[in-house]
């Protein structure tokens, strides 16, 4: 007899979010949500590092405004208590500045409220921070949508560095710089490295990052 094949677990999700109603609504549609189930929620951030640190989660959905608190400020510490879990940056108002911020302190997305619920557990299942999950319109030139890494290492790839030096300047492998390299290929439509400091530069961004 074949043996079954094995099930995979669904996607566990906690919702941090003080707009009861909003919060709700969004537990009981992930819950009907093949592959994913929300296993809690949290009105306020305290309340969200507790159980972040006490379950066992893949994805954070985030609200950025909880009551007086920032969301976006709580990500390193959820972060540090949950290092699996995706985290998915929720807003009402959307700008590419909160975008940038939410990116920086290591969010794996950075949505609308108003996103449709397929594209929200799209990114809680796919999403990482190398390859986040952005509103559409906040990513205006391929440069908008690079990690803060990458753009330090785009930087200095504009100053003339070389990989290597990158490596020891940002206490990095040389080979996790080359595969930064070879991302900022794919995402500017460059064929070398000259290639990709020249469409930086045509792009006219400022491309410094912060680590």
């Amino acid at each position: 007899m074949t043996p079954p094949a094995a099930v995979e677990a669904p996607l566990r999700v906690l919702v941090i979010d003080d707009h009861r109603v909003f919060t709700d609504l969004l537990a009981f549609a992930l819950d009907a949500t093949p592959d994913t189930v929300c296993v809690g929620t949290a009105a306020s951030v305290g309340e969200g590092l507790r159980k972040a640190e006490a379950m066992s989660l893949d994805a954070i959905v985030l609200d950025v405004g909880i009551g007086d608190d920032d969301g976006v400020q709580a990500i390193p510490e959820l972060r540090a208590r949950c290092p699996r879990a995706r985290i998915v940056v929720l807003t009402a108002h959307p700008t590419a500045a909160g975008a940038d911020a939410a990116r920086a302190a290591g969010a794996s997305g950075y949505l609308a409220k108003d996103t449709r619920l397929d594209d929200l557990v799209t990114a809680l299942h796919t999403a990482t921070a190398s390859r986040p999950a952005i509103a559409p319109g906040l990513a205006r030139t391929p440069l908008d949508a690079l990690t803060p890494r990458e753009r330090e290492v785009l930087t200095l790839l504009c100053e003339g560095r070389r990989p290597t030096d990158i490596a020891r300047e940002l206490s990095l492998s040389p080979h996790t710089v080359r595969d930064h390299v070879k991302t900022l290929r794919r995402s500017l439509g460059a064929r070398s490295q000259l290639e990709v400091v020249a469409k930086a530069r045509d792009l006219g961004a400022n491309v410094r990052g912060g680590r």
